[in-house]
C-alpha cells in the first residue's frame, strides 16, 4: 500500500493505493500517524479508496482504528471510492452503518 495526503477545503483527503491488509498494518499507521500531526486540530478526514484493488478483514479493522483515533481528535472520517472487492467487503461488514460515505 501506498499513500497520498491532499489538502482539501474541508480537512484532508488520503488518497490509498494498492492492497489493505495485515501486512500493510505498518505503513497504514505511519500514514495515520502522519495524518494526526498535520491534522491536529480535528476536521473531515476522507478516506479515498478508489486505489485499493483489494482489502481483507485485517484492513477492515486498520480502517475502523483510524476512525477510532481520528474520531478521538474531534474528527470526523469518511469514505470514498470504494469499488469492486472492497465495496463488497465494506457492504459484507456493514460499514455503512459505522462510517460517513462521500461521492
Amino acid at each position: 500500500m501506498d499513500f497520498d495526503i491532499k489538502t482539501i477545503p474541508t480537512g484532508l483527503r488520503l488518497i490509498l493505493r494498492g492492497r489493505l491488509t495485515f501486512t500493510e498494518n505498518d505503513c497504514f499507521r505511519l500514514m495515520l500517524s502522519a495524518v494526526t500531526a498535520a491534522h491536529a486540530q480535528g476536521g473531515l478526514v476522507m478516506l479515498d479508496l478508489s486505489g485499493i484493488v483489494f482489502i481483507d478483514s485485517a484492513g477492515l479493522g486498520l480502517l475502523l482504528h483510524a476512525r477510532d483515533v481520528l474520531r478521538g481528535r474531534d474528527g470526523a472520517v469518511v469514505l470514498a471510492g470504494a469499488t469492486g472487492q472492497v465495496e463488497r467487503m465494506l457492504a459484507l461488514a456493514r460499514f455503512g452503518d459505522l462510517f460517513d460515505s462521500a461521492a
